[in-house]
């Protein structure tokens, strides 16, 4: 698993370490790893509806990035998909996003 949750960060948030040899693997296992907080099956989901979202091809241009992305999924159904917690947003407490010796490394804490 690319990302391991932070249990000894927040009580009313949840914080996480995702990992990827690349930018767009990176904001993937954040994204999941997002997801997982508010849907515990997350193979449960099916992608029924699309949507454009500016954010996981990464360009590079003089040092500021661009994130492009399509997110897929369908309206939350409480008989399929096992509901944990709503993220309400990230936050910028201590947020980061640094390059490392095998890839990239960010750490996300969310607002629950």
């Amino acid at each position: 698993m690319p990302y391991d949750y932070l249990e000894d960060i927040g009580t009313a948030d949840i914080a996480f370490e995702a990992t990827g040899r690349d930018l767009p693997e990176l904001f993937t296992a954040a994204a999941d790893a997002t997801m997982n907080v508010m849907i515990d099956n997350l193979e449960a989901i099916e992608p029924h509806e699309t949507r454009r979202i500016r954010e996981a091809q990464i360009d590079e241009k003089e040092d500021d990035y661009s994130l492009n992305a399509t997110a897929a999924g369908e309206l939350l159904d409480p008989a399929r998909h096992q509901q944990r917690a709503d993220v309400k947003a990230v936050t910028l407490h201590d947020f980061r996003v640094e390059k490392t010796d095998g890839g990239w490394k960010a750490s996300v804490l969310l607002d629950i």
